[in-house]
């Protein structure tokens, strides 16, 4: 009766080893192409389920990303297009970040409103008010 029960097991462990590369359909780390889309950081008072645990559980293009409050099948960004570019420099900044892991509020100036520009701070990215450039367009500094 022993000999039963582990038969069953190792079937179910098998199984379950198995099983999520017979889903993604490629090894593990593999994924779609392209880039999944920036996500502002936060505060989330509950975290949906995740839709997904790879690409391969998306439909179609899509790739498992994570959302505002949990983990979903997105568009991923086109890296080909260009990117917004607010005028201007981003202000000098002193200081070092007593943060252990800063997060960043952007990653580029189109992740910014009303004109503001992304810009390293002291703690990671953040979308700050650009300092105007003088200098003439195509001059170097």
């Amino acid at each position: 009766m022993k000999s039963i029960g582990l038969i069953v097991f190792l079937v179910i462990f098998a199984f379950g080893f198995l099983m999520p590369w017979a889903v993604e359909g490629t090894p593990k780390g593999k994924g779609k192409p392209g880039v999944c889309p920036f996500v502002p950081p936060v505060m989330c008072l509950v975290y949906e389920p995740p839709e997904c645990q790879s690409d391969w559980q998306c439909p179609k293009r899509k790739k498992c990303c994570q959302g505002l409050c949990g983990i979903k099948c997105m568009d991923p960004v086109d890296t080909s297009k260009p990117v917004k570019v607010t005028p201007g420099k981003c202000p000098v900044v002193s200081g070092h970040c007593e943060m252990h892991k800063p997060v960043d509020d952007c990653q580029n100036d189109s992740h910014c409103l009303n004109g503001f520009k992304c810009c390293r701070g002291p703690c990671g990215n953040s979308c700050v008010l650009p300092v105007k450039d003088s200098t003439f367009p195509g001059q170097k500094h």
